[in-house]
């Protein structure tokens, strides 16, 4: 229990949240900032709780005024089934949340207009969170869809892509349905911001798997696929060609023939512990 107590400490609140406080105080909505902040700590604490479940390390849990960002030091080589169920764990709580207060409202507890309220702001929660934009938990779920079927660094850059273009149809919708609905702009730059720090850092994103894959927890591996490559091809290259959750041989060929092949600790041997970076694959079989 002691575990799950300590998630508070590790709460935080993001600028935008506390704007959007100011706004609701100089505007006297202080019903509905209650009401918005319980939302977005419940949803929150979904995430953190079934994070912690598994053992994760969690680093900050972030309140947005939509939703949040619950911060781990994990990078894509859990089980599929825990990333999956982690993200879905946020909105699901809307469910609950919904179900709780429509009780109250029936047996009198709630007035119909506090009802009204704490529904559409579940609603909106959920609905703004589910959109497959990084880093919202529906682009955790692309993400994680891509993951299955192209290798990480792949989907990682197909995901930010794929989310900067909803975004900018999301943006364009703003303009002709809601272009005087401040939160929805501010909601919608922090995205754009978002995905812009994580385009820039998208190499990272890639080595802090392949870091954790070769140092840290080696994932419990039940699919393994061989990867074929080209003596000539880099070291990096081949790591790039790395999927979440499959372990994988490398079959070196020349001229359409098999030379050797690797395991992939080898190569991340090389190239993290013996700073091969510029090394190609048929150094490797000739040193």
């Amino acid at each position: 229990m002691n575990k799950y107590v300590s998630l508070l400490a590790k709460i935080h609140i993001h600028p935008l949240l506390w704007l959007m406080s100011g706004l609701a105080v100089m505007t006297a909505h202080f019903q509905q900032l209650f009401l918005l902040f319980f939302i977005v700590f419940v949803h929150e604490l979904g995430h953190a709780v079934t994070a912690l479940f598994f053992s994760w390390r969690i680093k900050q849990i972030l309140l947005l005024p939509f939703g949040g960002v619950v911060e781990v030091e994990e990078h894509g080589n859990r089980p599929f089934y825990e990333e999956l169920l982690v993200t879905l764990a946020g909105p699901v709580q809307h469910v609950w949340l919904v179900g709780a207060a429509f009780v109250l409202w029936e047996n009198n507890v709630l007035t119909f207009d506090i009802w009204q309220i704490f529904f559409n702001y579940n609603v909106a929660i959920a609905l703004i969170n589910l959109l497959p934009i990084w880093p919202l938990d529906g682009g955790k779920l692309l993400f994680l869809l891509l993951t299955r079927y192209v290798p990480f660094s792949e989907a990682h850059e197909k995901m930010i892509i794929y989310s900067f273009g909803l975004l900018i149809v999301v943006v364009g919708v703003l303009v002709f349905v809601a272009p005087a609905q401040l939160d929805l702009w501010i909601i919608a730059l922090f995205l754009f911001v978002s995905l812009w720090k994580e385009w820039k850092q998208r190499q990272y994103v890639v080595m802090r798997f392949l870091l954790e894959r070769y140092y840290g927890k080696k994932g419990d591996y039940k699919k393994w696929r061989p990867i074929t490559v080209e003596e000539a091809e880099s070291v990096l290259t081949v790591l790039q060609k790395f999927y979440r959750g499959q372990k994988h041989s490398i079959i070196v060929v020349k001229n359409k023939k098999e030379r050797a092949i690797l395991d992939e600790n080898e190569l991340l041997h090389a190239f993290f512990a013996e700073k091969q970076t510029n090394i190609t694959i048929g150094n490797m079989i000739y040193i």
